[in-house]
């Protein structure tokens, strides 16, 4: 039942970002969200909110680490719209905020990387988000990149430790909504940057946005610029499930820590508080826009805070379908990558993780680069291929690009340098698993190989010389993709 007096759903008080910001509201729904002063905390609130002393209810609905998972069909429909459907039915029916804890690019769809993010930014914009947080993977593609999608978003984007340099910004630190009849305050934190070894670095991200991780620090600084003048307040991280129970523990006056980057699923919100002993709720959906959490709250007199229930929904074909998401997505994506879905590939027996997966590298660059050895670590892929039709979306499932540091080609993408043979044996002395040297058997100490090189070697060179002639070939998908269509032109299996 629609709750009375609440029909406006979200009205949004967006402090800090609507003085920088183009606002704009989703067509659907014109009139759920209203862009008010930044002293809204001055403001009356909505008419129709009744006495002031009596509980008041509202929703928070959740969901992070999404990685481009469009692609991905429930009954022939992108997962998205189902779970875009699930949210807008959820916020005609009670008044409720929607936040996206982060890292909604990279990794899933090929589309993602075959249009530098773009597809992936209009398919968040084409969710019900009411705001949202930077994830390390929301980096991915360099600054100009990051820029158009802040500055085009038809919500604020946030991210309270990280700006760029003396003019700040692109994000706000904080944004205010009017949910309902409840005032809510929303932080957004986010994680370092990773470098080419996987492991966080203080590099700035893209070379520009500059990263504070004093995060106890900046998370205090504003709780005291703003709990006094919210219901509610959130803390919307990009940081993992362990990081924000030590900040919960630690800042009492945070009620919902809504986080990311660490894709565990919390369930028992109650039993988690107790445990590590916070005041705060820390809750997390898992991952790929498999599970929305919902938390019902209540505020009663005082401020005091009442977490109802707390359900984490599976989004599946059950759930609304909003059909212009799901063409959206098959459009975009036939745009960019009309062969996503189609075979570009066959393969007879099975090609196990691992090993197999790098002899198929090695094939793949002495037929197009002319090499005659590669070195790359066999956590470079993260599944084999399966016997039959390979399509490009299957191919790249196995092999997703990671662009780190952010800006940066993928931290598995490979450069072709020449190598002597003493240099070679060297290697095969130094690296270590996950590392494999594969080609030529035998070297000659003095002669030359030209070799392809996975970026981790390059970039870290484990106490060789580093490869400063080494010089970018392309990314493993790209390499695969070109072999994969050259081996079906002559009717050749991968």
């Amino acid at each position: 039942m629609r709750a009375e007096g609440h029909l406006v759903g979200a009205a949004v008080a967006v402090v800090l970002w609507a003085c920088t910001h183009r606002a704009t509201t989703a067509a659907a729904e014109p009139a759920r969200l209203q862009v008010v002063p930044a002293s809204a905390s001055a403001q009356p609130l909505p008419t129709g909110c009744g006495d002031p002393l009596a509980p008041r209810r509202i929703t928070l609905a959740h969901f992070n680490d999404l990685q481009a998972r469009y692609g991905e069909r429930l009954g022939g429909h992108s997962r998205y719209a189902y779970l875009a459907g699930y949210l807008r039915a959820l916020k005609q029916e009670r008044p409720t905020l929607v936040l996206d804890a982060g890292d909604d690019y990279e990794k899933g769809s090929i589309a993602d990387l075959r249009s530098m993010g773009e597809v992936t930014r209009q398919m968040v914009q084409a969710l019900p988000i009411d705001v949202r947080t930077m994830g390390n993977h929301d980096f991915a593609y360099g600054e100009a990149a990051v820029l158009r999608d802040v500055h085009l978003s038809g919500h604020p984007v946030l991210a309270a430790n990280v700006h760029r340099g003396m003019d700040q910004g692109p994000f706000a630190p904080y944004a205010e909504f009017v949910v309902g009849c409840v005032k809510v305050g929303v932080i957004g934190m986010t994680i370092s940057n990773y470098g080419a070894d996987d492991q966080p670095t203080r590099e700035p991200y893209a070379g520009v946005f500059l990263h504070d991780d004093r995060y106890w620090v900046v998370l205090a600084e504003q709780v005291r610029k703003h709990r006094g003048q919210v219901d509610v307040l959130i803390a919307l991280t990009h940081l993992g499930a362990r990081l924000d129970a030590l900040l919960a523990y630690n800042q009492s006056d945070v009620d919902f820590f809504v986080g990311g980057h660490s894709e565990e699923v919390l369930t028992d919100l109650e039993a988690a508080r107790n445990r590590e002993r916070t005041q705060a709720f820390v809750m997390q959906a898992g991952h790929y826009g498999q599970l929305v959490g919902r938390a019902d709250v209540v505020v009663t007199p005082g401020k005091r805070l009442v977490l109802e229930r707390y359900t984490l929904v599976t989004v599946d074909e059950s759930l609304p379908m909003a059909a212009d998401v799901s063409e959206l997505a098959s459009r975009l994506t036939a745009e960019v990558a009309p062969d996503a879905d189609r075979p570009i590939a066959r393969v007879d027996s099975a090609i196990a993780n691992g090993r197999p997966m790098v002899d198929l590298v090695l094939r793949a660059a002495r037929a197009t680069w002319g090499v005659d050895g590669v070195v790359i670590g066999r956590d470079t892929f993260w599944e084999g291929l399966p016997a039959g039709s390979i399509t490009l979306q299957r191919l790249y499932d196995s092999v997703y690009a990671q662009r780190q540091p952010a800006g940066t080609p993928g931290f598995t993408s490979l450069y072709v340098a020449t190598l002597t043979g003493a240099e070679i044996i060297g290697l095969r002395q130094l690296l270590s698993d996950p590392f494999v040297v594969m080609g030529p058997e035998k070297v000659i100490a003095t002669q030359g190989y030209k070799m392809a090189l996975e970026k981790r070697v390059v970039v870290y060179p484990f106490g060789t010389p580093r490869f400063a002639q080494a010089r970018f070939a392309g990314e493993v998908i790209d390499l695969l993709e070109g072999y994969a269509r050259a081996r079906s032109a002559v009717s050749l299996p991968l």
